[in-house]
């Protein structure tokens, strides 16, 4: 059976992703504790929505079964990149970043995130 959420999420996504002031309607997972920033999306087949991974400036593939799409986001929101990342990439860290969102292949393209963007969560 595929797995599609994050495997130490309980249920449903309890969010959304907000895009430039419009709620998206994309579920929204948020890594908050230390042992769910360290899992992220690990154990997953696919992702059925995004994952805010707060106090985070870099991430990795390592060990991931499809591309994800990355975006570095300020405190404010503020998008600072976008990047796509294959299985197995590490990262560079972003210095100003405060979160990090992770989301299917292509999904910012189609949501309109580009840098100087705004994300939110509600």
């Amino acid at each position: 059976m595929a797995r599609n959420a994050p495997v130490w999420a309980e249920g449903q996504a309890g969010q959304t992703l907000v895009v430039n002031g419009v709620d998206s309607g994309v579920p929204l997972w948020v890594a908050d504790r230390r042992r769910e920033r360290r899992i992220g999306l690990l154990g997953t087949d696919d992702l059925d929505g995004a994952l805010w991974i707060t106090r985070c400036s870099s991430v990795h593939c390592v060990g991931m079964r499809y591309t994800i799409d990355v975006v570095h986001v300020t405190r404010t929101g503020r998008v600072l990149s976008v990047r796509s990342m294959p299985p197995g990439r590490v990262g560079l860290p972003r210095l100003r970043a405060a979160a990090v969102v992770e989301l299917p292949a292509g999904q910012a393209a189609r949501l309109g995130i580009e840098p100087g963007g705004h994300l939110a969560r509600r």
